[in-house]
């Protein structure tokens, strides 16, 4: 449901961008000097490209949500976006011009969307049935009358777009994902474009000429979640930090250990970072994104209060400073949610306390497959069996053969009787419904596959309430709808 790595296209020869956040790095390869606002560089195609060093970022700072939402932080002045998905978690990252004034929204798919008065831009790929794009950046020379940048996509290839030139020597990984960051060195040019991407594990890969870094943090396990690059005292060393997934902050290339103003061992909680442009050289600092939306400062960086947060989802998707930005992906295990309505309990396949428990004998976890059980366990919950949970279904033994397919006898409720209906007529369904029967669904998902989901109400004249045990906290929620996971139903079990 997030990764096809087969699908990789490319459309048109234009390209797109996203920046994880920097610091200016004066004279860092010795091509901009230190104290000047703007380097003009060569005149390309029309008119002349200038370097717009960030500015204070501090009140140009934004976190981006899942659906498209631009949240402002601290006394940031609110940004107008083009972009909303109210039913898909699938805005992924959000990169700002120098300036701060605008920029734009990238999603899954590639598709590029102004914020704040930015024109129009495509990125010139698209992924339609693959979230494969992972981070935008926009160019130390892009502004609103030229708005330019790149694209990160999760196999590490980089796609220019608004004019930008190609870049060179950037590592990949076909079919493995793991790309998790882009950066531009500021003293980039449209005659000179280095950087840097961030796979899982930590490594860091110089590309276009950029010096290889060093004394870098390394895992074996998909740990990274962000990188910075910060202005430093030594010309010849790029330096900065890489942000790991518990909210640990990592120098390289000789920068000072900073402190983090938030922790979260051993869970997958930090979001992305951004580094504070007006901090100087001897004490960096910045702000680490957590899932949930909040913000905290790290190293000599002022705190600041997020304007929006989510306690129980993991929807905070980016946090993006003038002439930085930061790009996200959804959790496969999410947070607890212990949630309840006057219908009965919800239940997620992917909730932390079973998402990773195999059903029955079978080598698949609950939330690979487990969606049928995690209904099931919410149908008994509604006829009082409060004990009953996805955990518990997955554990019984006789209820599954080899593969983790269910048997018909696993549906069976004590008290109850169970009709199982193949290619159900729309008119049936709607009249179990509206019994007051609960009714769980299989349906055909575009992009292959199945999925179920429970019925729990007429919703109109036409749609139902329903609690789907994909999607985050998605209890009570239409049936209707632009949905990942929604399709032709083909089976449905109604329980009498």
């Amino acid at each position: 449901m997030d990764y096809d790595p087969g699908a990789v296209g490319v459309r048109a020869r234009r390209f797109l961008p996203y920046v994880l956040g920097f610091s200016v790095i004066a004279a860092l390869l010795g091509t901009a000097s230190a104290g000047r606002d703007e380097v003009t560089l060569g005149a390309i195609g029309h008119g002349a490209a200038h370097v717009h060093p960030p500015i204070d970022n501090r009140n140009h700072l934004y976190v981006l949500d899942g659906w498209g939402g631009i949240h402002p932080v601290g006394a940031s002045p609110a940004l107008a976006s083009t972009a909303s998905w109210p039913t898909k978690d699938i805005a992924y990252s959000l990169a700002l011009f120098p300036d701060g004034t605008g920029g734009y929204v990238m999603d899954g798919w590639g598709g590029l969307h102004p914020v704040g008065g930015a024109p129009t831009m495509e990125s010139g790929v698209y992924w339609p049935h693959w979230i494969g794009a992972r981070e935008i950046v926009l160019a130390p020379w892009s502004s609103h009358r030229a708005p330019a940048g790149y694209l990160l996509d999760a196999d590490g290839g980089i796609h220019a777009f608004g004019g930008a030139p190609q870049v060179t020597g950037n590592s990949l990984w076909p079919g493995q994902g793991i790309a998790r960051g882009l950066v531009l060195t500021p003293n980039s040019t449209p005659a000179s474009v280095m950087g840097y991407t961030l796979d899982g594990f930590g490594g860091i890969h110089p590309f276009g000429g950029a010096p290889f870094v060093t004394a870098n943090a390394r895992w074996t396990t998909d740990v990274a979640r962000g990188l910075v690059l910060t202005s430093g005292r030594h010309r010849l060393l790029m330096q900065g930090y890489t942000l790991d997934y518990s909210g640990g902050i990592h120098p390289f290339g000789g920068a000072p250990a900073v402190t983090p103003s938030a922790r979260w061992p051993g869970q997958d909680m930090a979001d992305s970072m951004v580094s504070w442009t007006a901090a100087s050289a001897a004490s960096p600092g910045g702000w680490v994104l957590d899932r949930h939306g909040e913000v905290h400062a790290w190293g000599s960086a002022p705190r600041l209060a997020a304007s929006e947060t989510w306690p129980s989802w993991d929807i905070a998707r980016g946090l993006a400073g003038a002439g930085s930005g930061g790009g996200s992906t959804e959790r496969v295990i999410l947070d607890a949610q212990p949630i309840s309505d006057g219908w009965g309990a919800y239940y997620n396949q992917r909730d932390s306390r079973w998402a990773s428990a195999n059903v029955g004998a079978a080598t698949f976890p609950v939330w690979k497959i487990g969606c049928l059980i995690s209904d099931l366990a919410m149908v008994f919950a509604h006829f009082g069996f409060t004990s009953i949970t996805p955990a518990t279904i997955a554990a019984h033994p006789g209820w599954f053969n080899g593969s983790g397919a269910m048997f018909n006898s696993a549906l069976n409720i004590p008290g109850h009787r169970t009709v199982v209906m193949r290619s159900p007529d729309p008119a049936w369904i709607r009249a179990q419904v509206g019994a007051g029967h609960p009714v769980i669904v299989g349906m055909n998902l575009p992009t292959g596959g199945t999925h179920f989901v429970t019925l729990t109400g007429l919703n109109g004249a036409s749609d139902y309430w329903t609690n789907d045990p994909w999607e985050q906290n998605a209890m009570h929620v239409a049936f209707s709808g632009d949905w990942f996971d929604r399709g032709p139903i083909y089976e449905a079990f109604a329980f009498l």
